[in-house]
């Protein structure tokens, strides 16, 4: 890592920052950014400051960076990690406490969570591109973020010769004024005590709670109320649907949306239970730390009779969320249905309603060869096949889906075990795709986003996030020869973390794809405020083919990060420079939209 001397932030009055601000690894747009103070050589422990997007494994060695600096739109959140490396002995008991950030204004210590992270122990490397070892993955919160109890993050122990991390994280809120705050993070011990300087500079825009980019990452009840009842249907539909709630509360936080967890399902015309559960996370009115956050698909899980098709789409049209409605007509065809069925499957669909959409995971060759492209409303291919090294999708895909789109049809992207080999021994020789696996750096995980923009697509989806709840989630995640596929929530139980709730648990991962999406959200500013050509030439040197996410040092992402926020600003100032211009951008009507988002209005920030 280079070494760079903490400096001051110099601030122009519009809340940009000047160019030759310096930062961890080149001018970090929105990261964690860490100046030089001297380790204690003489402390039970070393302590120090690093990015978010580095896995801190226990042979980690530890660094000389102490001050923590991170800059954020508001309404995003940003985090980094406090290292802690034990010398000549164990260092035990160690907890944390955040003050608040002050500045122009003032940031409650309410709005830092503190997190413990717990390991993996990989045995087996994912495919062609893991590695064994232990790697951190599982955060258990000091106070968890979905009912707000204490939790038993601390203390913990840190044993001889190796290395733990605590993970920080800040959500700046909404109405922040633009500007530079200071903190800090106190750590202590046994026979450690030290204090982590935090500068935290928030940037004059703000990023939606509802993301621009559409997400349907699945989630199986069944494995959910096992994990954390012990019986596949959690002993009853209303048991089970507080419980899914909770795990769509924290997708929701996350950016990702769980469009298949609805029980209290009716067949009938009585909704009203399934309205006062489902009907806030589909309205935005649950208690989201992203207030107004909202549901940005949702899967017809209901049988296919059309009496049923039809009662269902009167009741979601009438609630305004038919729009995010999609029919799951096929996956992989024809391993996961028959091509011969889509049509079928479509005409039951446009006959209760013909704006409830088709999905099926394909490509449009394959559609077309099936002659079943007429019959998609959502087509998504594997993000293998919209660009490749070799034959058959050597080079870019995707203008072949552009006469699709310009029917008005939709196209997401997805990735699968293909990105590290299924169970055939490895990746296509040549790539490095994004993945989601726990073995692979953290950088990588939050690459899929970038591909997503690249690739031009509205939305992504994911097959599975609690596949692993079959088994113990905390001790094996291996499946499809990756280590963490199909799995992205680790199951919080009152016995295993404390509290008297059962909650859904985040893993870095987990985290890394809600900094993807905010990365696409950066990125779809910078093309709805009218430069789409700087955006996409940032995304290309980050991603420069959708198969070359072979990433571990997160300065590339972090420099990226930085030039679009500086864009973002210019745009803004150039907009409300003009005679009549608005003050702000307010968010597109749909969350479908590829390029909705906010521009925030707050004051100027001074130095």
């Amino acid at each position: 890592m280079k070494s760079h001397t903490s400096t001051k932030v110099r601030r122009r009055c519009d809340g940009k920052p000047r160019r030759g601000w310096v930062a961890w690894a080149g001018c970090a747009a929105v990261t964690a950014v860490l100046g030089l103070v001297p380790i204690d050589a003489h402390a039970a422990g070393q302590i120090w400051a690093e990015p978010a997007s580095v896995k801190v494994q226990p042979g980690t060695s530890p660094k000389s960076a102490r001050t923590a600096r991170l800059s954020a739109a508001m309404n995003e959140f940003e985090a980094f990690q406090i290292g802690i490396h034990a010398d000549g002995s164990a260092v035990k008991g160690v907890r944390a406490r955040a003050s608040d950030l002050t500045g122009p204004g003032t940031i409650s210590a309410s709005a830092v969570q503190l997190y413990r992270q717990d390991f993996l122990d990989v045995k087996q490397p994912s495919g062609g591109i893991g590695q064994a070892g232990r790697w951190p993955d599982a955060l258990v919160p000091a106070i968890d973020d979905v009912v707000g109890e204490p939790r038993d993050a601390f203390p913990f122990d840190v044993p001889k010769g190796e290395s733990r991390a605590i993970w920080v994280e800040v959500l700046v809120p909404p109405n922040s004024t633009p500007g530079v705050y200071h903190g800090s993070v106190h750590v202590e011990g046994d026979g450690l005590s030290e204090e982590v300087p935090v500068e935290l500079e928030v940037f004059n825009f703000q990023l939606p709670s509802t993301p621009s980019l559409a997400t349907a990452f699945l989630a199986f009840s069944g494995n959910v109320c096992r994990a954390h009842t012990g019986s596949s249907g959690c002993g009853s539909d209303e048991a089970a649907a507080d419980l899914l709630a909770r795990y769509q509360q924290l997708a929701l936080d996350h950016r990702i949306t769980l469009p298949n967890i609805f029980v209290l399902r009716n067949e009938g015309n009585d909704w009203s239970a399934f309205d006062k559960v489902f009907g806030p996370l589909l309205d935005g009115t649950s208690p989201t730390r992203l207030s107004g956050a909202k549901m940005t698909s949702a899967q017809y899980t209901w049988s296919r009779d059309l009496g049923t098709y039809g009662a269902f789409a009167r009741h979601f049209r009438d609630k305004g969320w038919l729009d995010r409605v999609y029919d799951y007509a096929a996956d992989e065809p024809p391993y996961g249905g028959e091509w011969s069925d889509i049509a079928t499957h479509a005409q039951q669909a446009k006959a209760a309603d013909p704006d409830l959409r088709v999905l099926v995971t394909t490509n449009v060759d394959l559609a077309t060869e099936h002659a079943v492209l007429g019959d998609l409303d959502l087509m998504v291919p594997i993000v293998n096949h919209m660009e490749s090294p070799a034959a058959p999708f050597q080079g870019d895909q995707r203008p072949k889906y552009d006469s699709f789109v310009a029917q008005g049809k939709t196209l997401w992207l997805y990735q699968s075990c293909m990105s590290h080999g299924c169970s055939f021994g490895g990746a296509e020789p040549g790539t490095s795709w994004p993945s989601y696996m726990v073995d692979v750096s953290a950088v990588r995980n939050r690459l899929m986003q970038w591909a997503d923009f690249r690739a031009n697509v509205t939305g992504e989806l994911y097959y599975e996030t609690v596949l692993a709840y079959s088994g113990d989630a905390w001790s094996d995640q291996y499946q499809f020869s990756g280590n963490g596929d199909g799995t992205l929530f680790y199951p919080g139980t009152p016995s295993r973390i404390g509290g008297q709730t059962d909650i859904p648990l985040p893993s870095i991962r987990l985290k890394m794809i809600r900094d993807g999406v905010e990365d696409f959200e950066y990125l779809s500013l910078v093309s709805r405020l009218g430069d789409d050509e700087f955006a996409r030439r940032v995304a290309s040197e980050v991603l420069p083919t959708l198969y070359q996410a072979n990433q571990d040092d997160p300065s590339k992402i972090e420099e990226a990060r930085q030039k679009l926020a500086r864009r973002i600003l210019e745009l803004r100032s150039d907009s409300t420079d003009k005679p009549g211009a608005p003050t702000a951008l307010a968010e597109s009507g749909s969350p479908r939209s590829s390029g909705s988002g906010s521009l925030g209005t707050g004051g100027c920030g001074s130095s």
